[in-house]
């Protein structure tokens, strides 16, 4: 029979781990956790990248939808108003990175005084613009996250028109191009949307 001493240090032999055993056995968590760790974290950064990229893309195509919307009513009068649909330079800054629309039809009374009918649209600080004209004189954000704003005009066989007084008796159609703001570094493309509009003179 075991005296009683050989039982007491059986029973600290076999009662659990020792410190560095311990110690040991944490590390070798440590060393499996990691990776589920970083892979946690990579999973959680594209996440984030994939939801600013679809806010910078959804950015320019409301711009753009809204901005060409206007771009093809320019011009328009019920009544016969005669009026310069586009200012394709409205600052004279001498570059095609603003326009000024007028169209009388909101409603259609021989005047742009109403809502809606004399609107500038200009990119400043990541914000676009709109400054409405008329009685109603104001300039507020019409969209944040917009990083540039540019414009092309073509006369009725294709070609570039780079005379500003010659776009809103000339110009058929204009190519806009909107650049929303990226938060993150992803690629440019993602970023731009382009597209033509048909202008009223070529209708």
């Amino acid at each position: 029979m075991n005296s009683l001493t050989e039982i007491k240090a059986e029973s600290r032999r076999v009662a659990g781990f020792s410190t560095l055993g311990m110690i040991v056995a944490l590390l070798l968590l440590g060393v499996l956790l990691a990776p589920m760790l970083g892979t946690i974290i990579a999973a959680q950064d594209g996440f984030v990248d994939s939801r600013e990229r679809a806010r910078a893309v959804g950015n320019v195509r409301y711009a753009h939808l809204a901005l060409t919307r206007y771009m093809r009513l320019a011009g328009s009068s019920p009544v016969g108003l005669p009026l310069p649909g586009i200012d394709p330079d409205p600052d004279a800054n001498g570059a095609f990175d603003d326009v000024r629309l007028r169209a009388d039809y909101n409603p259609p009374d021989g005047d742009t005084d109403d809502l809606g009918e004399d609107l500038t649209f200009y990119v400043a600080a990541d914000t676009m613009y709109v400054q409405t004209g008329g009685e109603d004189d104001t300039t507020e954000p019409y969209l944040i996250g917009v990083d540039s704003l540019a414009f092309e005009y073509f006369d009725r066989y294709g070609v570039l028109i780079t005379d500003p007084d010659k776009v809103g008796t000339h110009a058929i159609s204009a190519a806009v191009t909107i650049r929303a703001v990226g938060e993150r570094s992803f690629e440019p493309t993602e970023r731009l949307i382009h597209g033509e509009v048909r202008l009223r003179n070529g209708k």
